[in-house]
């Protein structure tokens, strides 16, 4: 990992954070997601941070075992305690280190009290830091090798934009480019 930057969680973190309370049905949880266009949502009860919900979450634990979204509720599908949390005072670099070995997209920051501060995504630390980002891209490949499907969040290696990623071919490539058949691989042979 790079040195330290003196970048800390709480000079990057969003401090208003979309929440869910665990009463919530999971319908109402991914009107919010697709509302604020979030893939995951902290899990705060009485102020305090006690798991967290995922589009992933829902696909695995409701949507594949054919459960009702209205009727699941939130405390059903979460995972809590959350696999990792960070603290205000915390490094960008532990934060990024953090993420690609947990392999999440978003971090919950809290006080000592566990209350939620705020919240720290891929794409804050890919943005407040430059030479974090082939460090986290190079771990994500490291991944992509050892699974045969994986994503990522970055620029695609063929048109330049800034998107969610596949990795085909030892490329990472946008949603686009993956689907138009490589032709731009074929034009350069």
């Amino acid at each position: 990992m790079p040195q330290t930057s003196g970048i800390r969680a709480i000079d990057i973190m969003t401090g208003e954070v979309v929440i869910a309370n665990p009463g919530m049905n999971v319908v109402e949880v991914a009107r919010l997601m697709n509302t604020f266009r979030i893939g995951g949502l902290p899990v705060v009860e009485n102020g305090r941070l006690i798991g967290m919900i995922t589009e992933r979450d829902i696909m695995t634990r409701v949507v594949a075992a054919n459960l009702k979204p209205s009727e699941m509720r939130v405390s059903q599908v979460m995972n809590s305690p959350p696999k990792v949390i960070g603290s205000i005072e915390e490094d960008i670099n532990s934060i990024a280190g953090k993420i690609a070995k947990f392999d999440v997209t978003r971090i919950p920051i809290v006080d000592n009290e566990n209350r939620l501060m705020g919240i720290v995504t891929n794409r804050d630390v890919l943005r407040n830091s430059r030479e974090l980002i082939g460090v986290l891209l190079e771990q994500t490949k490291v991944k992509a090798q050892m699974k045969e499907k994986h994503t990522a969040f970055g620029k695609c290696d063929v048109c330049g934009e800034a998107t969610h990623l596949v990795l085909k071919r030892n490329q990472f490539v946008c949603d686009n480019c993956a689907k138009s058949g490589f032709a731009w691989l074929k034009s350069k042979l």
